[in-house]
């Protein structure tokens, strides 16, 4: 199979991740969110994308590939400055749009469709990447789940005597996080690594520990440490041996 050209895709996206962060405060997203179309803020930032885009395609030839990608740049914006309330989900969903947008407009002006099509086909019907679906799935939400009900007796007790506070599903991120690094870890061979996050985690949380009143909550959060790595290595090693057979 063929290799795709990237050239113009990654010139593109240099001028997006510019022009949409590094060249735009956030008094600027702040003007834009109150006054929308109407803020001089949001045509200030079409016309750096636009400027930003020239430069980094440098060529006169492709034109239309400046005019679509802005197009669709205005576009979207546009309608998000119709929303009274903007979350991390709307700024998620509206870069993947833009990424979309750019990705669509790049095959079609590499004329690269097929190739494309084919490297997709390809990727989905790899049962490796069905494998690292179902660990990541796994390591997330669901072991968290678990976790939480083998130390729910625990966690409840500490909820009693009013010690177990944190933030919202604080516990819950790092500890998906955590187990992701595990798993990474021990998949390219890097098990000295699981040591680095054990000490660097036993860092954060001597302030925690250090000054709790009682065993418990120590005690609580070693056995939910403990849980959560044992987890990780556990499908880490799992998922080594069904690829490697």
């Amino acid at each position: 199979m063929d290799a795709l050209n990237f050239d113009l895709l990654l010139r593109i996206l240099v001028a997006h991740l510019l022009a949409d962060f590094v060249l735009q405060p956030s008094t600027w997203v702040e003007q834009r969110e109150t006054f929308g179309l109407k803020s001089r803020y949001f045509w200030l930032h079409i016309s750096i994308n636009l400027v930003t885009l020239i430069i980094t395609l440098w060529d006169w030839h492709l034109w239309p590939v400046v005019f679509w990608v802005i197009s669709g740049h205005l576009l979207l914006d546009a309608l998000k400055s119709r929303l009274s309330k903007t979350s991390i989900w709307i700024f998620l969903a509206d870069q993947f749009l833009h990424l979309v947008i750019i990705v669509f407009i790049w095959l079609i002006f590499s004329g690269q469709f097929q190739l494309f099509n084919d490297l997709v086909t390809a990727l989905l019907n790899s049962q490796k990447l069905w494998w690292l679906l179902l660990v990541f799935i796994l390591l997330s939400a669901p072991s968290s789940i678990l976790i939480g009900k083998l130390t729910q007796k625990w966690s409840n007790e500490l909820e009693a005597t009013g010690l177990y506070k944190g933030l919202e599903n604080a516990g819950k991120w790092i500890g998906t996080m955590e187990r992701l690094l595990i798993f990474t870890f021990i998949v390219i061979n890097e098990f000295s690594a699981i040591g680095f996050l054990i000490a660097a985690k036993s860092i954060f949380r001597f302030g925690d520990l250090k000054n709790a009143l009682d065993h418990k909550k120590t005690e609580y959060i070693i056995i939910g440490t403990f849980l959560s790595f044992s987890i990780a290595i556990a499908i880490g090693l799992f998922y080594k041996l069904a690829i490697s057979n």
